[in-house]
């Protein structure tokens, strides 16, 4: 642990759609979802996100999209974050009485993640 008092680790849960990640646009509008939540790590520093997952992360573009925040420590970064993820999803199912199932929408953002993966400018979900 640094005992940075000012950094933060964050998981933030946004709606991943293809305006903020272009590269899934055929994989979720063919599925009929306007958007899946995305649980994704970031910094806060003196309360500004900042983005170093990758060379290309841009968190401007999540910005709008940020669905809630929630500070965690780096060892909660696996399990924690895997198990907070699948909830808030089976929550948003439940919730917005989607038609889909939880595997189907988590098989559709596991879809989303490999075309994420193929490309220069993913987002990646450690």
């Amino acid at each position: 642990m640094n005992h940075f008092d000012n950094v933060k680790l964050i998981i933030g849960m946004y709606r991943m759609n293809n305006l903020n990640t272009p590269k899934i646009e055929d994989t979720i509008l063919k599925c009929g979802l306007d958007y899946i939540p995305e649980a994704h790590c970031y910094l806060k520093l003196n309360n500004q996100r900042i983005d170093i997952t990758n060379a290309h992360a841009d968190i401007e573009n999540l910005i709008p999209d940020i669905i809630e925040e929630i500070e965690i420590e780096p060892e909660q970064v696996s399990t924690f974050k895997v198990d907070y993820h699948k909830n808030y999803l089976q929550n948003w199912i439940i919730k917005n009485e989607m038609k889909l199932k939880f595997e189907e929408i988590w098989e559709i953002r596991e879809q989303c993640i490999k075309k994420l993966e193929q490309s220069d400018l993913h987002v990646k979900t450690f």
